[in-house]
């Protein structure tokens, strides 16, 4: 993989050259940013080797360690290679910092030049554990195979010819965090469960483990139930979707994308293409031993009165902690402020590459 070069800021010109490599006449160009310590590039290093040798340049391919790495990658791959065309390689959280950073990027050049900076199209690659953003646009395989089969298909072929579906993004507003951008939304308590899947190891068989630890903690009292039970506790909060509150609830989760598991075999959520809103869940059970008695039914879209579904939702406001895209954002220390997150719709989309 090659290394960012360290760019001058593009200037409006700049920009407006850019523009030029996103009309549909223009040859698809692919460039690849890739994060090495995510877990299926970690697992092996055979995609830092295979994986540039099927990109048309191999400075095409970049890998990133920090966020100053991942914003230098955006620059040269746009900039400098003109790639039209983004892959993103990595887990959930790969993927949200890309389309982040990138969204941070266009926003600051608007700012200091004036010109819009226009977004390539993204290509999810599987690089991570669950995978799921990129499963929801049909992407299978490892990065490498994805990378191949991608350049082979498109050889030759311009950037109006390839075929994509828009996304629509989650705009996360919080008290305690700067705005952020995704698919995946969930409140304190998924983000708590999140942290403590961590615990049993990644994947789906640290899922496993997490999901029989949980059944068995409640039954017998263990010593994880003792010291991270607390975690699942209902909010004393209220949570509010569009003008309807529900003063008790356990956690209210958002997506923009169909959330599956199990490399898609299992769906928990599909959101209609073309939905003007987001589909939010409101699960208003508080009792965890009903709770877990109901993971079999939240895990498979199974109707229960337990579960408040609102498929095009215009506004979620909840308050406390929350997972965005897998990434945790807790804040326990002491006084912290439970302060107020409002989810919308973010007022525009972004076009990912279909491989389904």
């Amino acid at each position: 993989m090659a290394r960012a070069i360290v760019q001058t800021p593009p200037s409006a010109q700049d920009i407006r050259s850019y523009r030029n490599q996103l009309h549909p006449d223009t040859p698809i160009r692919l460039g690849v940013i890739s994060n090495p310590f995510s877990r299926t590039n970690a697992r092996t290093r055979l995609n830092d080797r295979l994986l540039p040798r099927f990109l048309e340049n191999r400075d095409n391919g970049i890998n990133t360690r920090t966020l100053d790495d991942l914003d230098q990658a955006l620059l040269t791959l746009l900039f400098k290679r003109q790639c039209n065309v983004l892959g993103l390689n990595g887990g959930d959280g790969t993927l949200h910092s890309g389309v982040n950073r990138l969204l941070a990027l266009s926003n600051k050049l608007l700012q200091e030049t004036g010109e819009a900076l226009p977004l390539p199209h993204l290509l999810f690659l599987n690089g991570g554990t669950l995978n799921i953003v990129s499963r929801a646009t049909g992407t299978k395989g490892n990065p490498a195979r994805t990378v191949r089969s991608f350049v082979k298909q498109t050889t030759g072929k311009l950037l109006g010819q390839l075929e994509t579906r828009e996304l629509g993004l989650l705009k996360v507003d919080s008290e305690q965090q700067s705005t952020r951008y995704g698919f995946i939304f969930g409140s304190e308590v998924v983000a708590n469960a999140l942290e403590m899947y961590t615990l049993f190891g990644e994947g789906y068989t640290g899922l496993l483990r997490f999901m029989l630890e949980l059944f068995a903690g409640y039954a017998l009292n263990t010593r994880m139930w003792q010291e991270h039970g607390w975690k699942l506790d209902a909010p004393q909060s209220a949570v509010q979707v569009d003008q309807l509150a529900f003063t008790r609830y356990t956690c209210a989760v958002a997506a923009t994308i169909d959330l599956s598991i199990l490399k898609g075999v299992i769906s928990a959520l599909s959101v209609s293409e073309g939905s003007s809103g987001f589909f939010t869940k409101v699960l208003v059970a508080q009792d965890k031993g009903q709770i877990l008695r109901l993971i079999p039914q939240l895990m498979t879209s199974i109707p229960t009165d337990a579960v408040k579904d609102f498929p095009e939702a215009q506004a979620l406001k909840v308050h406390g902690s929350y997972t965005l895209d897998g990434e945790c954002f807790i804040d326990r220390r002491p006084g912290a402020s439970q302060g107020s997150v409002t989810v919308t719709r973010a007022p525009f989309n972004i076009h990912a590459v279909r491989l389904d």
